[in-house]
């Protein structure tokens, strides 16, 4: 049986794929549907309701900053201050960019505004929004991770139109990439600041390729010559199965992406029977009244990785799989290559302190003659039903801009995605000082653009309903990757769970 090494999808953010969660994530957004529906707050009974539900899983809301939930921080603000609230994801180093460098300086700077961060603790940070929401105590300020997708946030009349807040400060977008101006546009109006690219490459171990005697990967996106052939030619030549699982060197793991997103290498996309992503009009916020799961595309795509597995034997399966998985994965010096989002590879070699070379190298071209990958991108959003806006607004843009993008990358070693190319090139920086990097600032800055134009968003962090869609995926392509089910069969289950689901958003 494959280990969840095997089954790992592309996105960093794990769906909410337990029953418990499930429940939960579905009670709160009906509550939220309701009030939205009626126009008014929920009533205590529902409030305690929304909360319960948000704790029956086991899980616990924790306020990192303040020790306090937004409600009560606002009672407890001095006379003449503005209390606002910050959600932040539950993760180590975005707790330390934001408690430790974002909320103390902002507040020196502003004297006249108390910040409250708040964590999810072991709740997921979508149950917890939502919960927040229908209880009455939404955060000013929050990000799209664990569920809370752009278009879920929207649908449901959380997010406040930026456009007057940007008039009003006198501040131009053109700090942003245009693509990410667009991808959080909706009607014209801009709905999120973006504060994390995440593109993903195929990350190498260059000790092996060198091992092995094997040519490295290109560094330009348009090298055709790069294609899903040649990446399982050169897996196949680092595979190297000594039937000892603490020894075994395997050439190449890949992820399905969210809901079969790998099969834009093949320019197909699920929610469309055309054309990749772009044909889609569910990344736009079209409501989906049609899925293709079992499109020929995403059969030949989800056969392919199989393959990796069931056929060619150059992704680690069982007890190589898991045994990779405790060392870090490419860290583990005992994988050629591994697709992985290139923010987390610093995170990834930090953890590990690698003693070999290793680099990135751009998606191969599939059989549909494009490289598009996912890229894992996340912004800031001022909540609709929370107070003192103009100061959440503030917050928001000195998060990203100056002293904000600096720390993004000493405190949380992500990338800001900012127009201005010299904090990319201040990343760059960072990434060169990891044990093992082998390559030029200039060579890693050129991938690393090549991935943000050649991507295109993660659906986990754009279509409504994503983690549903994404967990019945999953749940059902499981048995593909042990030999159970084949590709076809697998992704008719996903159809018709996905056609339920369809069904559910249009009934709502």
């Amino acid at each position: 049986m494959l280990t969840p090494f095997a089954a790992r999808s592309w996105t960093r953010r794990a769906a909410l794929r337990s029953g418990g969660r499930a429940l939960a994530w579905a009670g709160a957004v009906a509550l939220l549907q309701a009030c939205a529906a009626t126009g008014q707050a929920p009533s205590t009974a529902s409030s305690s309701a929304a909360q319960a539900a948000a704790t029956t899983t086991g899980q616990t809301a924790a306020v990192a900053h303040a020790g306090a939930s937004p409600a009560t921080a606002a009672a407890q603000s001095p006379a003449g201050t503005v209390a606002i609230s910050w959600l932040v994801p539950e993760d180590p180093l975005l707790g330390k960019f934001a408690n430790d460098g974002i909320a103390p300086a902002f507040q020196q700077a502003n004297p006249a505004i108390k910040v409250t961060v708040i964590s999810p603790g072991q709740t997921s940070y979508g149950e917890k929004l939502l919960a927040l929401v229908a209880g009455g105590t939404p955060p000013t300020v929050f990000t799209d991770w664990g569920g809370a997708s752009f278009f879920t946030l929207w649908n449901r009349k959380l997010l406040t139109d930026l456009s007057t807040y940007l008039g009003q400060a006198h501040v131009n977008t053109d700090f942003l990439l245009p693509l990410y101006v667009k991808q959080y546009t909706v009607d014209g109006k801009l709905y999120a600041i973006p504060w994390n690219s995440n593109p993903n490459f195929i990350a190498y171990n260059k000790t092996l390729f060198e091992k092995y005697s094997v040519p490295l990967p290109p560094i330009d996106w348009n090298d055709k010559s790069w294609t899903t052939d040649k990446l399982v030619q050169t897996a196949q030549s680092l595979t190297h199965d000594t039937g000892d699982p603490t020894t075994s060197i395997f050439g190449l793991t890949m992820g399905t992406g969210t809901c079969g997103s790998l099969a834009w290498l093949w320019n197909s996309d699920p929610f469309n029977n055309t054309g990749g992503p772009e044909d889609s009009s569910v990344y736009h916020g079209t409501p989906l009244t049609a899925v293709y799961a079992t499109r020929q595309g995403m059969v030949d795509a989800m056969g392919w990785r199989a393959d990796l597995m069931l056929k060619y034997r150059v992704f680690p399966t069982g007890d190589a799989a898991k045994a990779i998985t405790a060392q870090h994965g490419l860290f583990s010096g005992r994988l050629g290559m591994v697709q992985q989002a290139g923010g987390w590879l610093e995170r990834g070699a930090a953890a590990a302190q690698p003693n070999f070379s290793w680099g990135i190298a751009p998606f191969p071209y599939g059989p549909g003659g494009r490289n598009t990958m996912q890229r894992e991108d996340n912004a800031w959003y001022l909540c609709q039903q929370a107070k003192n806006l103009d100061a959440g607004f503030q917050l928001t843009i000195f998060a990203v801009r100056g002293k904000g993008a600096d720390d993004l990358i000493s405190y949380a070693k992500d990338n800001p995605p900012l127009a201005d190319t010299s904090y990319l090139g201040k990343w760059a920086q960072d990434i060169l000082k990891i044990p093992g990097f082998a390559m030029s600032q200039s060579d890693f800055v050129s991938v690393f653009e090549g991935g943000v134009k050649a991507g295109f968003g993660d659906p986990t962090n754009i279509i409504d309903n994503a983690s549903q869609f994404g967990s019945d995926f999953t749940d059902n392509m499981d048995a593909v990757w042990t030999g159970q089910k084949t590709p076809l069969t697998a992704l008719q289950s996903v159809q018709a769970k996905w056609e339920g689901d369809v069904k559910q958003l249009v009934g709502r």
